[in-house]
């Protein structure tokens, strides 16, 4: 899917002795926020980007992906949110569940930063009351891992949610006992 001469391209702009270049010089705290403001119209870019190529390789290939992938009963009252190798065990565990009549649902995350507000909302159903997001990553010190922190964040500012009512949202970490996790949701 990548073009050869975009490869050579990259190759050409890599830092060697032959070309040597200035990446990363010392700045003081406004020129250094003034550039992290600059490239804000670039990430915010990004998630049509990925989606737009997702779609190619769907047309090459058959296999289609979204941003964020929706799996489970349509009218799922809980939801585990998750990225990564843990959605397939998390899919089997939705088909058990919902072959027993829970209303149970799993969004698969597949582009994680920059993380696509609108996307997230529009892929969960509108029937949602709680959310368990399932990270492998442990922060000390931290109050969530951040899927979870930026979960909370979208349903904290936006200004329109598709839910009725605003949902429960429970953090928790894979692999390692964690708070929230003995609760039922």
């Amino acid at each position: 899917m990548v073009d050869d001469k975009f490869i050579i391209e990259a190759r050409q702009r890599a830092l060697s002795p032959d070309r040597p270049i200035i990446r990363g010089t010392a700045q003081n705290p406004d020129v250094f926020f003034q550039a992290r403001e600059a490239c804000n119209p670039f990430h915010a870019a990004v998630p049509g980007i990925v989606q737009k190529v997702m779609d190619r390789f769907a047309a090459q290939t058959g296999r289609a992906y979204h941003l964020f992938d929706y799996y489970g009963a349509p009218d799922a009252e809980r939801v585990i949110v998750i990225m990564g190798s843990g959605a397939e065990a998390a899919e089997e565990a939705v088909d058990l569940l919902t072959k027993q009549g829970e209303k149970i649902g799993l969004l698969k995350v597949r582009l994680y930063r920059p993380f696509d507000a609108s996307a997230f909302l529009a892929a969960l159903p509108a029937t949602v009351k709680s959310i368990a997001v399932l990270d492998r990553v442990k922060e000390p010190g931290s109050l969530g891992e951040p899927l979870y922190q930026d979960i909370l964040t979208v349903l904290a500012e936006s200004e329109k949610l598709p839910f009725a009512v605003k949902p429960l949202v429970i953090g928790g970490g894979m692999g390692f006992r964690r708070r929230n996790l003995h609760r039922r949701w």
